[in-house]
């Protein structure tokens, strides 16, 4: 019997698909519009399009929150539209196994819930797998994550910022922050509102930390920007200053980086010591913030590696695994682990 592998990365932002021999194939907003809460109006980037302009009674969110689902039933429903979108399919002759991406720091049941996933979808799996994202990083990273001594890995996400320090293969400490990429824009939302009393959505907050935001105050810069006016009610343009945008963001930063300052207090002195040599792994879409590398390596006096393609580390790490024998150990059957 015929088995093609798929490794899924369910990020609280996107969805990524690997599929065995083609590489990535998809990757999209892991959203949804539900309209009256029953009936689905769009999903993935069209859902996305959506968010922040939708009408009271249609709901546009994403069914994964700090990295686990949250919305099991929805989260059902856009596996299987995707799965559709990448033309899996089902039957004898062809069965599916699927390597789900999780994080390390969470709970049994939270794991469960990928195992709950895959057993709803109408794409039914011959084996189910789990990988812990930070092996997968740094597999992605090209990097042989069973015989490397030490090395920590920050992976900046959507609504977490994973710090986890690896050692032969295994997961010698791991953390988890609810502090992302949202975390930050809701924060620049805020400073804007007390700052300017401008009331600005999500994705303006988003272009505003892409545009004006940085880790380290280098450069004055301005961006004019449109909300509303919070004494008015009426549409307003204003200009927005690099200050106002940065120091949220900088403040955020600093848990970073208190976590793995106390991460490294109780990380063994031989594993400390490698991380020193060889540095540490930034990864993730929030990772693409300006200035970030030179922060990091000021604040931890460690060298910083940073990911060229951070939004796909963990997606290509996946590839990894499902092509290489040798490295099957480190993906978990969720069956065994549920019901040994």
């Amino acid at each position: 019997m015929a088995v093609q592998k798929y490794g899924l990365d369910l990020g609280t932002g996107t969805i990524k698909i690997y599929k065995e021999g083609q590489g990535m194939v998809l990757k999209e907003k892991n959203m949804i519009a539900i309209r009256r809460k029953t009936e689905m109006v769009a999903f993935g980037d069209e859902a996305y399009a959506m968010f922040e302009r939708a009408p009271e009674n249609i709901r546009v969110y994403g069914p994964v929150k700090n990295g686990v689902i949250a919305g099991l039933h929805d989260m059902k429903i856009l596996l299987d539209l995707f799965l559709k979108k990448i033309k899996c399919t089902n039957g004898f002759i062809r069965s599916n196994e699927f390597y789900f991406a999780v994080p390390s720091d969470i709970t049994e049941v939270e794991k469960r819930a990928f195992f709950d996933l895959a057993m709803g979808s109408e794409f039914k799996s011959k084996d189910l797998y789990i990988v812990e994202k930070p092996v997968a990083t740094v597999l992605g990273e090209a990097i042989d994550v069973l015989h490397t001594p030490g090395i920590m890995v920050i992976d900046f996400g959507a609504d977490t910022v994973e710090i986890s320090v690896l050692a032969l293969g295994g997961i010698v400490s791991s953390r988890l922050l609810k502090i992302g990429g949202n975390a930050m824009n809701e924060a620049i939302c805020e400073a804007v509102k007390q700052k300017y009393n401008l009331l600005i959505g999500m994705k303006t907050a988003e272009s505003l930390k892409l545009e004006l935001g940085s880790a380290l105050n280098t450069v004055q810069s301005f961006k004019n920007v449109l909300g509303r006016d919070l004494i008015s009610g009426l549409p307003a343009e204003v200009k927005i200053e690099s200050q106002v945008v940065c120091r949220p963001i900088q403040e955020l930063l600093v848990q970073v980086v208190r976590t793995a300052r106390n991460m490294f207090e109780h990380t063994p002195p031989e594993v400390l010591r490698s991380i020193l040599n060889l540095g540490i792994l930034v990864t993730g879409e929030g990772s693409r913030l300006t200035n970030l590398e030179m922060y990091l390596e000021r604040a931890l006096t460690v060298p910083v590696i940073m990911s060229d393609v951070p939004d796909q580390s963990v997606i290509h790490g996946l590839g990894v695994i499902m092509a290489d024998e040798k490295l099957h150990k480190l993906a978990f059957s969720v069956k065994e682990a549920i019901f040994s």
